[in-house]
């Protein structure tokens, strides 16, 4: 039995995936992603998850370094410098170096930073290869259900 689906979901039809980096250290927690407005952080305190307003975080990859800056508005950072951010744009992985200064305390933390290319944007996605599977396995477990209530119900009626 062959089952058809009323829609095809193709590698190259799926969205790529925001690329996303976490660093911690023991005092602090950077989260940032990547989309087309820049590179945006968010910046908390590791223990309470209070985010961190008004620091000064540079960000280093390949040897270049970025500020970026805080929006009071967003309670964020941007790296929006377009040349910085070219090379991250591209698929790979990337060693990331934070510099946080808060206050009267500095920390520094670093993460790799993974973006996926086009061909891996269908594993990168939690139900994209498994979604057919597991509708197929309900399929089979209806089938089998079927066929067992069949023959229990036939089993009932030569009995009678």
């Amino acid at each position: 039995m062959l089952l058809t689906l009323p829609f095809s979901v193709q590698a190259a039809e799926l969205p790529l995936p925001i690329p996303v980096v976490v660093a911690e250290s023991e005092s602090f927690e950077v989260v940032g992603r990547l989309d087309t407005e820049g590179f945006t952080f968010f910046v908390d305190r590791a223990a309470s998850n209070a985010p961190v307003l008004n620091a000064a975080l540079e960000v280093e990859q390949g040897g270049r370094k970025a500020k970026a800056r805080f929006r009071n508005e967003s309670g964020d950072y941007l790296i929006d410098d377009a040349a910085w951010l070219q090379p991250l744009r591209q698929p790979g992985e990337y060693a990331l170096a934070f510099t946080l200064v808060a206050g009267d305390e500095a920390d520094l933390l670093s993460a790799d930073f993974v973006v996926a290319g086009a061909s891996t944007a269908a594993t990168a996605l939690p139900m994209a290869g498994g979604w057919a599977a597991g509708v197929s396995g309900l399929a089979l477990l209806l089938l089998l259900g079927g066929a067992w209530w069949r023959r229990r119900a036939r089993g009932k009626a030569v009995v009678a």
